[in-house]
């Protein structure tokens, strides 16, 4: 399991995903993968910590607060590799100009 920073630790009692869930499911290069790490990150007590925390260091990758980071920036998602269909390209604008609607990274 990966470490979280002190500032995060938990009592043992506290469960968190990413110290239950194998390590290579957070920094995944499947999407899929990806987006289960991050359906495990929603119920996570210090997610919001977390996120932040990871923003703060600019993290490279990995799933961080329930949210995909990419060198260090929040992504919406993972794309698999090769070239992205247009309905992708299309559902990515949608996705972004909705985040940038309501103030979200």
């Amino acid at each position: 399991m990966f470490s979280v920073p002190a500032a995060l630790d938990q009592p043992v009692s506290v469960s968190l995903p990413c110290r239950t869930e194998p390590d290579d499911l957070w920094f995944s290069e499947s999407p899929s993968e990806l987006e289960q790490a991050k359906v495990l990150c929603a119920a996570c007590p210090i997610r919001r910590a977390c996120l932040a925390g990871a923003l703060e260091r600019r993290e490279f990758a990995g799933v961080w607060g329930g949210e995909i980071l990419d060198r260090g920036a929040v992504i919406a998602r993972k794309r698999p590799r090769g070239r992205p269909s247009k309905a992708d390209l299309a559902r990515d604008a949608e996705i972004a100009a909705a985040r940038a609607a309501a103030g979200v990274a």
